[in-house]
C-alpha cells in the first residue's frame, strides 16, 4: 500500500529490453520482491545494491503506463510501501493505473504554481469531478477545472521541487489514476 504523496524522484540508469535499472535514492540494499511505485505503478524489486536496483516490466504493463516512453537519465517519481504507523493523508486510490492521457499546456502563476492541462477520452468524463482528486505519474492532485475533453490540476513550487512534475512538456504522456469513490459511484450508477 503507497500514499500518494511524493517525496523522492530517481533517475533511470538504464533500460534493458523489460528490465529498468534506476537509481536507489534509498541508499540499502532492497529485498527481492519488494514493491516500490514508479509513477503510480507498483514494481517488484529483482536485483539491487546501494546504488541501483532493477525491475521488470511485463507486457501489460507496458501497454497500460507511460514506460513505453521513458528514456535514460528521466525521472520516476517513487515511493516505498507504507508502514502501519504512517499517517493517511491522502485520498483513496487503488494504486492502479487506469489510464495514459496527454498533457497540452503548462502555465505559470503568479506565486509560481503551474497549471497543468491534460487532454483525455470523454469515456472517463464520469469519473472527473472539480476540486476531486485525481493522481497524475503517483503525485495526488485536485482537479481545478474540467471541460468535455480537458482538465486541469494545479501544483505547487514544493511539489514541482521534488517530483518529476516539474520535467513534463507538452505532449508528454502521464499516467492517470481516478479516485476510487468515482469508480464505485460510477460502476454502481451504471449497472442499475
Amino acid at each position: 500500500m503507497f500514499s500518494g504523496i511524493v517525496k523522492n524522484k530517481a533517475k533511470i540508469l538504464e533500460i534493458n529490453n523489460w528490465v529498468f535499472t534506476v537509481d536507489n535514492i534509498f541508499r540499502k540494499k532492497l529485498k527481492k520482491w519488494i514493491s516500490i511505485a514508479h509513477d503510480w505503478a507498483c514494481m517488484t524489486i529483482i536485483e539491487s545494491d546501494d546504488k541501483k536496483y532493477n525491475f521488470f516490466v511485463m507486457q501489460e504493463s507496458m501497454k497500460k503506463t507511460n514506460f513505453l516512453d521513458k528514456k535514460i537519465w528521466d525521472n520516476f517519481n517513487v515511493e516505498g510501501s507504507l508502514k502501519l504507523s504512517h499517517t493517511m493523508d491522502w485520498h483513496f486510490v487503488s494504486w492502479h493505473i487506469d489510464t495514459t492521457w496527454i498533457v497540452q499546456k503548462i502555465s505559470t502563476n503568479l506565486d509560481l504554481s503551474k497549471y497543468i492541462y491534460i487532454k483525455f477520452d470523454e469515456k472517463y468524463k464520469n469519473l472527473i469531478i472539480e476540486k476531486w482528486s485525481i493522481t497524475i505519474n503517483w503525485v495526488s492532485l485536485t482537479i481545478v477545472e474540467d471541460w468535455n475533453d480537458y482538465l486541469s490540476v494545479s501544483v505547487i513550487p514544493l511539489t514541482q521541487e521534488i517530483t518529476n512534475i516539474w520535467d513534463l512538456k507538452i505532449w508528454d504522456k502521464v499516467n492517470l489514476e481516478f479516485d476510487i469513490f468515482a469508480k464505485y459511484i460510477n460502476k454502481i450508477i451504471n449497472n442499475k
